[in-house]
Protein backbone atom coordinates (compact mmCIF):
# COMPACT_ATOMS: atom_id res chain seq x y z
CA UNK A 1 0.00 0.00 0.00
CA UNK A 2 1.15 3.56 -0.76
CA UNK A 3 1.73 5.39 2.56
CA UNK A 4 2.87 8.74 1.20
CA UNK A 5 1.72 10.79 -1.77
CA UNK A 6 3.99 10.19 -4.72
CA UNK A 7 5.52 13.34 -6.15
CA UNK A 8 3.79 14.44 -9.35
CA UNK A 9 4.98 17.21 -11.64
CA UNK A 10 3.29 19.12 -14.41
CA UNK A 11 4.64 21.86 -16.62
CA UNK A 12 4.11 24.53 -13.93
CA UNK A 13 3.24 22.66 -10.75
CA UNK A 14 4.65 20.29 -8.16
CA UNK A 15 2.25 18.04 -6.27
CA UNK A 16 3.75 16.44 -3.18
CA UNK A 17 2.86 14.86 0.15
CA UNK A 18 1.61 17.26 2.82
CA UNK A 19 3.92 17.77 5.80
CA UNK A 20 3.61 19.55 9.12
CA UNK A 21 5.49 22.47 7.55
CA UNK A 22 2.40 23.14 5.39
CA UNK A 23 0.25 24.14 8.37
CA UNK A 24 0.64 27.93 8.04
CA UNK A 25 -0.13 27.79 4.32
CA UNK A 26 -3.31 25.81 5.03
CA UNK A 27 -4.38 28.30 7.71
CA UNK A 28 -3.94 31.18 5.26
CA UNK A 29 -5.78 29.26 2.54
CA UNK A 30 -8.78 28.12 4.58
CA UNK A 31 -9.24 31.39 6.50
CA UNK A 32 -9.82 33.30 3.23
CA UNK A 33 -13.58 33.99 2.77
CA UNK A 34 -13.19 33.88 -1.03
CA UNK A 35 -11.59 30.43 -0.82
CA UNK A 36 -14.46 28.91 1.16
CA UNK A 37 -17.32 30.64 -0.65
CA UNK A 38 -18.72 27.30 -1.93
CA UNK A 39 -17.23 24.95 0.69
CA UNK A 40 -18.35 24.15 4.22
CA UNK A 41 -21.20 26.62 4.26
CA UNK A 42 -18.93 29.48 3.20
CA UNK A 43 -17.42 29.93 6.64
CA UNK A 44 -13.68 30.62 6.94
CA UNK A 45 -11.88 28.03 9.05
CA UNK A 46 -9.57 28.69 11.95
CA UNK A 47 -6.20 27.16 12.78
CA UNK A 48 -7.78 24.27 14.65
CA UNK A 49 -9.82 23.25 11.61
CA UNK A 50 -6.77 23.62 9.36
CA UNK A 51 -4.75 21.40 11.71
CA UNK A 52 -7.47 18.73 11.56
CA UNK A 53 -7.49 19.04 7.76
CA UNK A 54 -3.69 18.63 7.63
CA UNK A 55 -3.90 15.51 9.81
CA UNK A 56 -6.59 14.12 7.48
CA UNK A 57 -4.45 14.88 4.41
CA UNK A 58 -1.43 13.09 5.88
CA UNK A 59 -3.41 10.24 7.45
CA UNK A 60 -5.39 9.31 4.37
CA UNK A 61 -2.26 8.11 2.62
CA UNK A 62 -1.17 6.02 5.59
CA UNK A 63 -4.59 4.49 6.24
CA UNK A 64 -6.06 4.17 2.74
CA UNK A 65 -3.18 4.43 0.27
CA UNK A 66 -4.58 7.59 -1.33
CA UNK A 67 -5.29 11.17 -0.34
CA UNK A 68 -4.54 14.78 -1.17
CA UNK A 69 -1.45 16.37 -2.63
CA UNK A 70 -0.09 19.78 -1.63
CA UNK A 71 0.13 21.90 -4.77
CA UNK A 72 3.00 24.34 -5.38
CA UNK A 73 4.04 26.61 -8.24
CA UNK A 74 7.35 25.40 -9.66
CA UNK A 75 8.63 28.88 -10.41
CA UNK A 76 7.87 30.57 -7.07
CA UNK A 77 7.55 27.61 -4.69
CA UNK A 78 4.31 29.14 -3.37
CA UNK A 79 1.59 26.87 -1.96
CA UNK A 80 -1.44 27.26 -4.22
CA UNK A 81 -3.86 24.51 -3.21
CA UNK A 82 -4.71 20.90 -2.59
CA UNK A 83 -5.94 18.22 -5.00
CA UNK A 84 -6.69 14.58 -4.41
CA UNK A 85 -9.06 11.97 -3.07
CA UNK A 86 -10.64 11.12 0.24
CA UNK A 87 -13.09 8.95 2.07
CA UNK A 88 -14.51 11.55 4.45
CA UNK A 89 -17.35 9.37 5.75
CA UNK A 90 -19.60 12.34 5.01
CA UNK A 91 -23.08 12.28 6.44
CA UNK A 92 -24.69 12.31 2.99
CA UNK A 93 -27.91 10.88 1.72
CA UNK A 94 -27.39 8.89 -0.39
CA UNK A 95 -23.84 8.06 0.74
CA UNK A 96 -20.85 8.23 -1.61
CA UNK A 97 -19.79 4.79 -2.83
CA UNK A 98 -16.39 5.66 -4.39
CA UNK A 99 -13.28 7.70 -3.56
CA UNK A 100 -14.23 11.38 -3.54
CA UNK A 101 -12.14 13.71 -5.68
CA UNK A 102 -11.66 17.23 -4.44
CA UNK A 103 -9.69 20.34 -5.29
CA UNK A 104 -9.03 23.80 -3.92
CA UNK A 105 -6.95 26.66 -5.23
CA UNK A 106 -6.10 29.90 -3.50
CA UNK A 107 -8.02 32.77 -5.13
CA UNK A 108 -4.79 34.53 -6.19
CA UNK A 109 -4.17 31.88 -8.85
CA UNK A 110 -7.67 31.45 -10.25
CA UNK A 111 -7.80 31.76 -14.03
CA UNK A 112 -4.25 30.50 -14.68
CA UNK A 113 -5.22 26.99 -15.74
CA UNK A 114 -3.66 25.42 -12.65
CA UNK A 115 -6.86 23.54 -11.76
CA UNK A 116 -6.96 21.72 -15.10
CA UNK A 117 -3.22 21.01 -14.96
CA UNK A 118 -3.39 19.57 -11.43
CA UNK A 119 -6.64 17.67 -11.94
CA UNK A 120 -5.23 16.02 -15.05
CA UNK A 121 -2.25 14.78 -13.02
CA UNK A 122 -4.27 13.40 -10.10
CA UNK A 123 -6.87 11.75 -12.35
CA UNK A 124 -4.09 10.08 -14.33
CA UNK A 125 -2.74 8.76 -11.02
CA UNK A 126 -6.26 7.56 -10.10
CA UNK A 127 -6.64 5.75 -13.41
CA UNK A 128 -3.41 3.89 -12.70
CA UNK A 129 -4.19 3.12 -9.05
CA UNK A 130 -7.94 2.76 -8.49
CA UNK A 131 -9.99 -0.19 -9.67
CA UNK A 132 -13.19 1.82 -9.42
CA UNK A 133 -14.65 5.14 -10.54
CA UNK A 134 -14.22 8.36 -8.57
CA UNK A 135 -16.92 10.82 -7.59
CA UNK A 136 -17.13 14.40 -6.41
CA UNK A 137 -19.70 16.69 -4.86
CA UNK A 138 -20.06 20.31 -5.94
CA UNK A 139 -22.33 23.15 -4.86
CA UNK A 140 -24.72 24.34 -7.60
CA UNK A 141 -23.30 27.86 -7.33
CA UNK A 142 -19.72 26.73 -8.00
CA UNK A 143 -19.95 26.88 -11.78
CA UNK A 144 -16.17 26.91 -12.28
CA UNK A 145 -15.76 23.58 -10.48
CA UNK A 146 -18.77 22.09 -12.23
CA UNK A 147 -17.26 23.05 -15.59
CA UNK A 148 -13.88 21.62 -14.60
CA UNK A 149 -15.42 18.35 -13.43
CA UNK A 150 -17.41 17.97 -16.64
CA UNK A 151 -14.34 18.79 -18.75
CA UNK A 152 -12.55 15.84 -17.10
CA UNK A 153 -15.32 13.30 -17.60
CA UNK A 154 -17.38 13.65 -14.44
CA UNK A 155 -21.10 13.39 -15.15
CA UNK A 156 -23.94 14.53 -12.94
CA UNK A 157 -25.66 11.59 -11.25
CA UNK A 158 -28.05 13.06 -8.69
CA UNK A 159 -28.31 15.45 -5.79
CA UNK A 160 -27.20 14.49 -2.30
CA UNK A 161 -28.41 16.07 0.91
CA UNK A 162 -25.46 17.53 2.86
CA UNK A 163 -25.76 19.84 5.85
CA UNK A 164 -29.33 20.70 4.92
CA UNK A 165 -28.50 21.60 1.32
CA UNK A 166 -28.83 19.83 -2.02
CA UNK A 167 -25.36 19.30 -3.57
CA UNK A 168 -24.59 17.79 -6.98
CA UNK A 169 -22.87 14.41 -7.05
CA UNK A 170 -20.77 13.57 -10.11
CA UNK A 171 -19.16 10.30 -11.18
CA UNK A 172 -16.14 9.72 -13.42
CA UNK A 173 -15.54 6.18 -14.69
CA UNK A 174 -12.08 4.65 -14.56
CA UNK A 175 -10.35 5.50 -17.85
CA UNK A 176 -7.88 2.60 -18.16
Amino acid sequence: MITEAPRLETERLILRHFTLDDYEALVACWSDPEMVKFIGGGKPQDGEMSWARLMRYIGHWQALGYGYWALFEKQSGRFVGAFGFQDAKRNLSPALAHPEAGWTLIPAVHGKGYAAEALSAVLSWADDNFSEPVCCIIDDDNQRSIGLAERFGFTFQHYVEYHGKQIRMFLRPKKR
